[in-house]
């Protein structure tokens, strides 16, 4: 192999905070599991009224009405505050905290996701295979994607509840990373979100063969390079799997052809992909674009519904709507904040539009 061509590998060393073979774990399979990172208050004080919201009694699966739910956020707090001990491996494998965005997703909240499959499905025979699965995806639903793009620098599973295998835990397409940075390399014009990234993954995966699938226990974070193809799971054992999905943004895209060698392990999983040590040729051909992120649509429609079961909630306990744990009711400025957080007040992409009903598994 020429000096111009080859892996930087074993990654560089040592970090703050990542052992060696967590180093090593990341960039050969592309991600990493942080066990019993999540700070249980958070765990307790956000499930506390996780059934309220959706509307579902705990007891009765009968009352499960849809398998699978997205929901929006009602708190947030800093994602350092929530995981320490995961945050400071998160911010090794970025390069260093100095190169994450400091507001962009770096807030956490009970956005959940719950999977509670169904009694049909409990009987149903397990996935043979989940190149099978439809809907592979890397997550970006905000900006034109480009090799060097870093908005979606991770993609975090924070786990709210065990999930056993079966149960509905993310499946990790492992060998799939390097075939979606090679193609984003060859197609320097990028992706637009909806448009584009969904039937590139499923076509990648279906030439794959190492895949992974998410075993936790509560609390549990699981750290993904956030080109790494992952897909919901069936979950057949009926119970309510329950995980946020939140992201790391860069500050500024990644720099794939650095004099000094101090890559980030982030670039240096895309370099790995390309077999090589920099890329100094890479440029996007199109201009940069970053939208409203189009999956919030579905999620806001919600809020008003959980909004009025949680206060009800707490007035059938003597309480009056003080009580209620929720930025939609601190009034104007907690809106601006989670506005700004969120890229709220970035244009609609006219073109992909908004996703106004929640997807299927």
């Amino acid at each position: 192999m020429s000096p111009e061509r080859f892996s930087p590998y074993p990654p560089k060393l040592p970090y703050k905070f990542l052992t060696p073979q967590e180093a090593d774990h990341f960039l050969t399979h592309g991600w990493l599991k942080v066990p019993n990172a999540i700070m249980p208050e958070y765990i307790d004080a956000w499930m506390a009224d996780f059934w309220v919201r959706t509307g579902y009694d705990e007891h009765d699966k009968t009352t499960w009405k849809d398998e699978y739910l997205h929901l929006p956020h009602h708190r947030q707090v800093r994602h350092d505050q929530f995981c320490p001990e995961a945050w400071n491996k998160i911010s090794d494998i970025c390069g260093g905290e100095a190169r994450i965005d400091p507001e962009r997703e770096r807030w956490i909240g009970d956005n959940f996701i719950a999977n509670f499959g169904s009694e049909a499905r409990s009987k149903s025979q397990f996935e043979n295979s989940p190149k099978e699965k439809k809907g592979w995806h890397f997550d970006n639903d905000w900006y034109r994607h480009f090799l060097d793009s870093s908005g979606t620098a991770l993609t975090i599973v924070h786990c709210f509840t065990d999930i056993p295998p079966h149960g509905g835990g993310t499946w990790l397409c492992e060998d799939g990373i390097a075939r979606v940075i090679q193609h984003l390399y060859d197609h320097p014009k990028g992706l637009d979100p909806a448009l584009t990234t969904s039937n590139v993954c499923d076509n990648i995966v279906k030439s794959c063969e190492d895949f992974t699938s998410v075993v936790a226990k509560r609390g549990d974070v699981f750290i993904l390079h956030g080109l790494l193809p992952h897909v919901a799971s069936f979950n057949h054992l009926h119970y309510a799997r329950v995980i946020t999905n939140p992201h790391v943004t860069l500050r500024e895209p990644y720099n794939l052809n650095r004099p000094d060698d101090d890559y980030s392990l982030l670039e240096q999983v895309i370099l790995r992909g390309l077999d090589r040590h920099s890329v100094p040729e890479y440029k996007p051909t199109r201009e940069r674009m970053y939208w409203y992120p189009r999956n919030w649509t579905f999620k806001e429609a919600k809020v008003r519904d959980e909004l009025e079961a949680m206060i009800t909630a707490a007035k059938a306990k003597g309480l009056d709507e003080n009580a209620v744990d929720s930025i939609w009711l601190k009034g104007e400025q907690a809106r601006i904040d989670f506005d700004e957080r969120n890229g709220l007040l970035l244009p609609v992409n006219e073109e992909a539009g908004l996703e106004l009903r929640q997807h299927k598994l």
